[in-house]
């Protein structure tokens, strides 16, 4: 995992005895680090500890599911008898019965505050940097809301004169986006902008199973995030922090998620429901009926996906509950957010996830997730904030994505996918429809239908070095 400084350091984990049958182990939100629990024996052990067990086994049923479902707060590590506790959760352990439940523990978190998000951004970037005066700061910069507000906040922080942006660019894809808006903000402020160009090489790489806990898309980029450091360090002298924007979509509910009138026809409010599924239709595009039906395409295209990438029915791997209201919805999206920027990166580097910190979570806590959007925009607190404090800043509505970048490096190594397919576990053991799989490696090299995850996910598995 990564060796990167913790913002918020706080103790690990602690354990309470609720019974004699039963044990309640608790990971902060700020803890910054997994903890694995021994399925067999309850006991704990960290991510550095597990990697020392030489008892340690790939579990491929588990493997398996994870490649086969998205998972929003993991609970299931790869490894055999251990079981995930995230920073944020709290992990109910049945001595009897050897099985546990994960929940999301974020409520002793809730702190009111009059601070706007812009505000609480500032502070965790400065109270970061008065331990490090010596950094340069490196600002991820998209040009989209949340890359835009960190680097308004970093200048804010520590000075322009301080402060680098780094824009990804993939050629010939709606990136390109990005470049414009990202360089056309950098020039306004007068800030110094790199340009970091990721090839397709740079994907799917061997891994190492060391380097990760679990299956996930992030897999493949692995080398990327190593040559992104290379090439600021030959552009900057001296130790420098990476600023990443990742969790504010999280943060803000960007997408609005389809539980923001599902949950009110549930309670039979009907005029809120009305109001909430219309401003779902505005900002989606999508029709009435559409809009309607989203959740339920998606769901039959992710069933269709499995029956034709796998041999036998996988079972779903063990999840929290479902949230029965936005509020829940809202928890949840805030939890996954802060699992995924603890295990984003295994670089050895330091990177600030400024829309997870301390404060931020906080912040979020305590806000009404129907503020978060109306009819025309995502992301209002922030907009407003932005908005008041820099009006001279036009806040992008859109963002772009790197979907083609997946297929090029999909095309580029192609065959070295399809050769370690061929003879992995997953196809000696006859779990995977192997040609209906390189029909689709080829399909998505050439542009068409995207780069699906469970695919991604599968070519991931095969390049594990097992």
């Amino acid at each position: 995992m990564s060796k990167r400084e913790n913002t918020n350091q706080t103790p690990t984990h602690n354990a309470t005895e609720t019974s004699k049958k039963e044990t309640v182990y608790t990971n902060p939100a700020s803890s910054s680090q997994i903890i694995f629990v021994n399925t067999l024996t309850g006991e704990l052990a960290t991510n550095s500890d597990l990697n020392k067990n030489p008892l340690k086994k790939l579990d491929r049923e588990v493997t398996l599911s994870q490649i086969a479902y998205s998972e929003r707060i993991p609970m299931s590590s790869y490894w055999e008898n251990f079981s995930l506790l995230p920073p944020g959760c709290r992990y109910t352990y049945n001595h009897s019965s050897h099985s546990g439940k994960l929940e999301i523990d974020l409520f002793n978190t809730k702190k009111e505050t009059t601070d706007t998000p812009l505000e609480i951004l500032t502070s965790s970037i400065s109270s970061r940097c008065k331990t490090n005066y010596y950094k340069r700061l490196v600002v991820r910069l998209s040009g989209g809301v949340d890359s835009t507000c960190i680097l308004l906040s970093a200048i804010e922080a520590v000075g322009a004169d301080r402060v680098t942006a780094i824009t990804w660019l993939d050629e010939k894809s709606s990136a390109n986006a990005d470049l414009k808006a990202a360089t056309a903000l950098c020039e306004k402020l007068n800030i110094s902008h790199l340009l970091f160009k990721f090839e397709p090489w740079y994907f799917f790489q061997e891994i190492n199973l060391e380097d990760h806990i679990s299956i996930s898309v992030s897999m493949a980029s692995n080398k990327v995030f190593e040559k992104e450091i290379e090439f600021i360090s030959s552009k900057i002298n001296g130790d420098f922090i990476i600023l990443d924007g990742h969790g504010g979509d999280h943060l803000f509910l960007d997408p609005v998620p389809p539980a923001a009138y599902q949950s009110l026809l549930r309670e039979k409010k009907i005029i809120k429901a009305a109001k909430a599924f219309s401003m779902f239709s505005k900002l989606s595009g999508l029709s009435f009926y559409e809009a309607l039906i989203s959740s339920y395409k998606q769901r039959n295209h992710d069933n269709y996906q499995r029956s034709q990438f796998f041999t036998r029915h996988i079972t779903p791997p063990p999840a929290i509950e479902r949230p029965r209201s936005l509020k829940e919805e809202y928890l949840q999206a805030i939890a996954q957010a802060i699992y995924q920027n603890t295990t984003h990166s295994n670089i050895s580097t330091d990177i600030l996830y400024p829309f997870t910190s301390k404060g931020m979570i906080e912040y979020a806590l305590s806000q009404d997730p129907y503020d978060m959007f109306d009819n025309y925009n995502t992301r209002l607190p922030l907009r407003r904030a932005a908005n008041a404090k820099y009006p001279n800043i036009e806040l992008r509505r859109d963002k772009g994505h790197i979907t083609s970048a997946y297929q090029k490096a999909l095309k580029y190594h192609s065959n070295h996918i399809i050769d370690r397919l061929e003879s992995s576990w997953l196809t000696q053991e006859k779990l995977i429809n192997i040609s209906h799989i390189k029909k689709a490696i080829r399909y998505s090299s050439m542009g068409f239908g995207g780069a699906d995850q469970t695919l991604i996910k599968i070519a991931c598995a095969a390049l594990i070095k097992i």
